[in-house]
């Protein structure tokens, strides 16, 4: 009897324990989400990024296509954003892919090139102002004419505005009987290296068919010449030297880009974005200061402020023939250093398209 109370009570005493087992048992801790405050500001910048920025050709454009890019790395880091994970390492490498392609997305934004060395921009959308940040606005004037400096007058004929290459009104200007535009004389414009890009479409063949001038020979020039070829003239240190695009020819009455760039020992030329092939020796030489100012002019050989009369055939300083551009330009730029050939494509791929 006294065992079989014995069993009795431990049969009990097991029921008690298995009764309270599960009030025993360890609460079950739900983890909470993982912190996505900083991954939702991440995605917050990247959709305002995204729907601020315009895809295009043009500075201030993103290229073509980059967009997508970043939308995709937009939409991953808002399906971890919503999917509730509490796994703090997925977060963070969403936020870090996603900063990354912002990132990314930035290095595909088309900038205007080589801004620092700018030194004058001419757009002519409506005026000869000065796009850059340097204020280089031109004048429009008349300019010598005449056969020889006996009969040289100043002509009443001034740039007018014309539509550019995309037929676009009021973009452009020509330049016929001597117009041109003339801009202040400033240190700046006198670079010991240089390059000028433009848009010219020429009418017809002129033997001086001046492009820009700064006192021609005594600084520098860029002009076309009886074959129809880029020529540039310039003093150096070294001496003043000649020399044309050779085989690069400009069409007649076809907008075509043009640049020419010279650093001490490199002169290239450039038509529609490609470097030309010359044979000639380099010319050498950092570009001279002028002796005294003269205004740099656009369409001419120099100001009209320079009496011809003074000029005689028995110095270097003459008057030997009219020498203004006739036809159209626009889009005129100057650098103070000699840009690479990828700098001028750009420029060129820039300007193309509107």
């Amino acid at each position: 009897m006294k065992k079989l109370t014995s069993i009795i009570t431990a049969i009990t005493m097991m029921i008690a324990i298995i009764a309270v087992l599960p009030s025993c048992k360890k609460s079950k801790n739900e983890t909470p989400p993982a912190d996505v405050t900083q991954l939702s500001a991440s995605i917050a910048a990247a959709n305002a990024l995204y729907t601020g920025s315009t895809e295009g050709t043009k500075p201030g454009n993103y290229s073509v296509g980059s967009k997508a890019a970043l939308k995709t790395s937009i939409d991953l880091a808002t399906a971890v954003q919503n999917s509730g994970t509490t796994d703090a390492s997925v977060v963070a490498n969403a936020m870090t892919n996603l900063n990354q392609a912002m990132a990314d997305f930035q290095t595909k934004l088309i900038q205007e090139v080589s801004v620092a060395n700018l030194l004058a921009q001419w757009k002519f959308d409506g005026n000869a102002n000065d796009a850059s940040a340097n204020a280089n606005n031109g004048t429009l004037k008349g300019g010598w004419i005449g056969a020889s400096a006996a009969v040289a007058t100043v002509g009443t004929t001034l740039p007018a505005l014309v539509a550019d290459r995309f037929g676009r009104a009021n973009m452009a200007y020509s330049f016929a009987d001597g117009a041109y535009i003339e801009v202040p004389y400033k240190a700046a414009l006198n670079p010991a290296a240089i390059s000028i890009s433009l848009w010219v479409k020429r009418n017809g063949t002129n033997e001086n068919n001046m492009i820009v001038s700064l006192n021609r020979w005594f600084g520098y020039k860029l002009q076309l010449q009886s074959a129809d070829k880029v020529f540039m003239t310039a003093q150096t240190t070294a001496g003043i030297f000649d020399r044309d695009s050779e085989g690069g020819i400009v069409a007649d009455g076809t907008w075509t880009h043009i640049a020419a760039t010279y650093v001490d020992g490199t002169l290239k030329f450039y038509i529609n974005g490609a470097p030309q092939t010359t044979s000639w020796v380099q010319p050498t030489g950092a570009i001279k200061a002028l002796s005294s100012p003269v205004n740099l002019c656009i369409g001419q050989q120099y100001p009209n402020s320079i009496p011809v009369t003074t000029l005689t055939t028995t110095s270097d300083d003459y008057y030997w023939a009219p020498a203004y551009f006739i036809g159209a330009m626009d889009d005129l730029r100057i650098y103070n250093k000699a840009l690479t050939p990828a700098e001028i494509l750009s420029i060129y791929t820039i300007e193309s398209t509107l």
